[in-house]
């Protein structure tokens, strides 16, 4: 077998690694050949560092590195991307290299979403992410906001393409936009600054449609600004239900991007519905979309409710009308209830 820098695409590791590194908070990542040479990437900047192999064709061929505050699994990652990307052309091979791709991105996407919510008296957090067979990117997300006690921020996006690269854009973004919304003077601020390095510094065709709302938690106020993504819905406890309408395009496409933001006001018993486009592009087994329509009357039947109730009463709405079909795209959706 070659040795490893020249059986690699130097300019996709490069951009593999670098998207790695953000994931990880900016820690850097680097590729080692057998010998222990860094041909990619970054060196671990402490002494103490974490190390995956790399294997292919059954030897060790190098290793992903990174310090110690980079997480061993998001290392085996990287390291069985590499992995497939060294792998044999036949069709067996590709149809191998497909399925591991796709789990592997699985287990990105997975490890993005929170494994607990916001513990803030007087509101109330559910959701519901049912995977498809393909990755889809989906993203949601619900965090306190740095030196702020009396706000959090509530994010969904989905990155338009599938597999390893747009689960590690994903893993990217997010990282950004929690910097961005703890450092910016909103939420339309922080999309813009996201825009901004997707565009001047990610080389990538994929695009990310987002959503990004900053809770005032004392009063209920908030502000919100979207990236081309389906707008959220306030669902009033009276029964009625608003959607956040706010401009601004997909993030990574365009330098000079410009993001609409706008305030609105939830009321005790009122809630945040956020949700992917995966929800309303549920086909029935004969073909048919889910749609707007049906989404938004299901939601309106279950206003008032608490939050684990919204999210049930739509994700069992959906399962009736999907029948025995396959999943076509991700389901996600977030509902933010003020109790």
């Amino acid at each position: 077998m070659d040795a490893l820098d020249e059986l690699i695409d130097r300019e996709a590791v490069a951009g593999l690694l670098a998207l790695a590194s953000s994931a990880a908070v900016g820690r850097p990542i680097g590729l080692v050949d057998a010998n222990g040479r860094l041909i990619a990437g970054r060196a671990a900047g402490s002494v103490e560092r974490r190390t995956h192999p790399l294997v292919a064709e059954g030897r060790t061929v190098g290793a992903v590195v990174g310090d110690e505050a980079v997480l061993s699994e998001l290392l085996a990652l990287v390291a069985r991307a590499l992995e497939l990307s060294l792998a044999g052309t036949s069709e067996h091979a590709a149809r191998a290299r497909v399925a591991q791709e796709l789990a592997i991105g699985r287990r990105i996407q997975l490890s993005l979403l929170p494994r607990r919510f916001p513990a803030v008296d007087g509101w109330a957090f559910a959701a519901e992410y049912e995977p498809a067979r393909e990755i889809g990117g989906d993203l949601y997300d619900a965090f306190p906001l740095r030196g702020r006690t009396d706000g959090i921020g509530i994010l969904i996006a989905d990155v338009t393409g599938k597999g390893i690269p747009a689960a590690l854009l994903m893993a990217d973004v997010r990282a950004l936009l929690h910097a961005a919304a703890d450092n910016a003077s909103g939420p339309a601020d922080a999309l813009g600054r996201v825009n901004r390095i997707l565009v001047a510094e990610r080389a990538t065709s994929l695009f990310v449609t987002a959503a990004l709302l900053v809770v005032e938690v004392a009063s209920g106020a908030f502000r919100y600004a979207t990236a081309g993504h389906e707008p959220p819905l306030v669902a009033r406890s009276s029964g009625t239900l608003e959607p956040l309408e706010a401009t601004g395009p997909i993030l990574g496409a365009f330098d000079d991007a410009g993001f609409e933001e706008r305030s609105g006001q939830l009321h005790p018993g009122d809630a945040l519905v956020l949700y992917t486009d995966g929800v309303t592009e549920a086909r029935s087994e004969t073909r048919e979309f889910y749609g707007e329509a049906r989404f938004f009357s299901s939601v309106l039947g279950a206003c008032g409710r608490d939050a684990g109730r919204i999210v049930r009463a739509v994700v069992d709405d959906i399962g009736a009308f999907r029948g025995a079909a396959e999943p076509f795209d991700d389901l996600t959706l977030l509902v933010v209830e003020r109790a």
